[in-house]
């Protein structure tokens, strides 16, 4: 789909690359986008597509690491619902 995922972000308020999220180029539905720790733990989920992770942990600075992702969505091909799934890292960096 082309889809991308940027590789690293750096949530240190400066307005640039703070927030976290897939840069989506077609139309999807019924998404839901989970980022998990080096342990597998939850630390961010959100079915809004155009929602991204600021890099906390229930409130708290989350700290420098590599986090694991997954982004599952519904496209429309030919008239057809496709469900697919994309999974990768990330690095937070502070």
């Amino acid at each position: 789909l082309g889809n991308r995922f940027p590789n690293a972000f750096t949530p240190n308020g400066d307005g640039l690359n703070d927030i976290y999220r897939p840069i989506l180029y077609c139309p999807v539905f019924n998404t839901a986008f989970t980022i998990y720790n080096r342990w597998g733990q939850k630390v961010f989920e959100t079915r809004d597509p155009g929602a991204g992770w600021d890099g906390t942990v229930d409130g708290k600075e989350a700290p420098s690491d590599v986090y694991t992702w997954i982004l599952e969505y519904e496209t429309m091909l030919d008239g057809v619902r496709q469900r697919s799934a994309e999974k990768g890292d990330v690095a937070l960096l502070r």
